[in-house]
């Protein structure tokens, strides 16, 4: 039995989308803004009040204090 209706061929147009010039339905222009717009929202929030952000320099213009939230400080051994 099947919990979930079949999603349909996306890995089959990921794969294509490799090879050829194909855009997927989902692409990372499209799905990169939506994560950060997402992030964005959660840092707002965290913030207590609505966020200015320069995308260029990636910084929020208007609350200092919520620019805290849009890096980490990572363990070491575990640095990006």
């Amino acid at each position: 039995d099947r919990i979930a209706p079949p999603m349909g061929d996306f890995q089959g147009e990921w794969i294509r989308a490799c090879k050829t010039d194909l855009k997927t339905s989902c692409n990372f222009d499209y799905n990169g803004l939506m994560t950060e717009q997402m992030a964005l929202g959660l840092v707002a929030y965290r913030a207590g009040k609505k966020i200015e952000y320069d995308g260029a320099t990636g910084r929020v213009t208007n609350a200092p204090e919520a620019n805290a939230f849009l890096r980490r400080e990572y363990r070491p051994g575990w640095e990006v």
